[in-house]
């Protein structure tokens, strides 16, 4: 068997023993707190413009959809990190008309003022920005959502809640986005779970009672990409979450692991296995056909293959130097792969399980350091070598659409955890604690 062992690739059989030799990783016992993640890196204070939101106002009859309406919307501009949230002060009084001095007073920058109309089965919410320093309304607009008690309702108000974001930044939100991710049971089973980015709307999503890794939903959100040992050895499938219909991606001789969508959803990259080592292949989608050999490495093995955002470069995990490290490569042709994980001759290293920022900007990883693993940003070319945590084990980043928060697993010393971490405020929440969830891979914009 292989001696290489990516904690977001495989982890199977004797590959898993590659890690544990490195360093076992502690089972959970209980829930985490993001206490026990240390964020590697000092974050100096910076400026984040005051926003209100006023309650969101009803009609008769239609009291619940606006308390669950304001509930969402509250907390997805929170969870968004771009504002400072200020309350309301109980004595505070601002009129029937919008009142620019008043609520600058109070320290805000943006006010957001919202409505509800229409009926319980078909409402309509209203919501109004503006500008508290230049003393103007900058965005209005009517939304239709469902009815408040549809499956649909609580995405449909994300969905509100990115726009305030952009009308606001000009940069995306993440509220309307789900994480999927791999959810370990008591007898070592896995299944692929999902998961809304602000902890809401869990449900399970394949049910095969074997082992499962490498979860990666397509760009629409519509397809499931996964690898399963249902049928005895290492597959890859894709499921369409609508029908529930399963085809496989790749069922070669060997190891068919770490698929992923392109940035287009018209390409899978995946791992297989070639002679006595894997490498990548790119296969079309849609229908699944025309597969072609990526890279040409020989020696080692490579996966853990991603697209940039423009689709022109991949990242993987390669171990030609004995070690897995990170390298960039051309998607096209045989270009000369550029390492971007830290590698000192003599030195043990050991990286893995990249993901691509959608802003192109940055590649998250996983690196050991010291006694355990820890989430480390790098520039494309190399360059700003950053490390983000460095407290407990925590891995398997990956990015928000934004380009700024980052989901990862963590182990600390009260537990297991997935956290979600703002690159720029360094403010830590979690997502879910007390299971062993792994894996997670955060889906573009719904």
């Amino acid at each position: 068997m292989k001696a290489l062992m990516t904690s977001k690739s495989i982890r199977l059989t004797a590959l898993f023993l590659a890690v544990a030799a490195t360093g076992p990783i502690s089972a959970p016992v209980a829930a985490q707190e993001p206490g026990d993640v240390r964020i590697g890196i000092t974050y100096t204070p910076g400026y984040l413009p005051g926003l209100v939101l006023t309650p969101v106002e009803s009609g008769e009859g239609l009291e619940q959809v606006a308390r669950d309406a304001d509930a969402i919307l509250r907390q997805d501009l929170d969870f968004s990190d771009r504002f400072e949230m200020i309350d309301i002060p109980g004595d505070f009084r601002a009129g029937d008309a919008v009142n620019y001095g008043l609520w600058n007073q109070l320290g805000a920058v943006w006010l957001v003022a919202s409505q509800v109309s229409g009926s319980s089965a078909a409402p309509v919410l209203r919501v109004s920005l503006h500008d508290v320093v230049f003393g103007e309304l900058k965005e209005v607009r009517a939304f239709s959502l469902p009815a408040v008690g549809s499956a649909d309702f609580r995405m449909a108000v994300h969905r509100v809640s990115d726009q305030v974001v952009l009308w606001a930044t000009g940069e995306p939100g993440i509220a309307a986005t789900r994480i999927v991710f791999r959810r370990k049971g008591a007898e070592g089973a896995s299944d692929v779970w999902i998961i809304d980015s602000d902890g809401n709307g869990l449900r399970r999503l394949t049910s095969d009672e074997s082992i499962v890794y490498s979860p990666d939903l397509s760009p629409d959100g519509s397809h499931l990409l996964y690898v399963s040992y249902v049928s005895g050895g290492p597959v890859a499938y894709e499921k369409n979450l609508a029908t529930g219909a399963v085809q496989t991606v790749s069922a070669e001789e060997g190891l068919n692991v770490t698929p992923v969508y392109s940035p287009d959803g018209n390409h899978i990259l995946y791992a297989r296995t070639e002679g006595d080592h894997t490498e990548l292949f790119e296969l079309q989608r849609n229908p699944i056909c025309c597969g072609r050999r990526v890279t040409y490495t020989s020696v080692g093995e490579t996966l853990n293959g991603g697209y940039s955002p423009d689709g022109r470069q991949l990242v993987m995990t390669s171990s030609p130097l004995g070690l897995p490290h990170i390298y960039v490569i051309p998607r096209q042709g045989r270009g000369e792969p550029r390492i971007l994980s830290r590698y000192v001759y003599g030195e043990r290293g050991y990286a893995t399980s990249p993901d691509w920022s959608p802003r192109g900007d940055r590649i998250a990883y996983q690196a050991w350091i010291e006694s355990s693993f820890q989430v480390v940003t790098v520039s494309p070319d190399g360059s700003d070598r950053r490390v983000l945590t460095s407290r407990g084990s925590n891995e398997d980043p990956s990015w928000a659409p934004d380009g700024r928060h980052l989901v990862f697993a963590s182990t600390g010393r009260s537990g297991s955890a997935m956290l979600i971490l703002d690159t720029v405020t360094g403010r830590v929440r979690n997502l879910t604690s007390g299971r062993i969830d792994q894996l997670p891979s955060w889906s573009g914009a719904l």
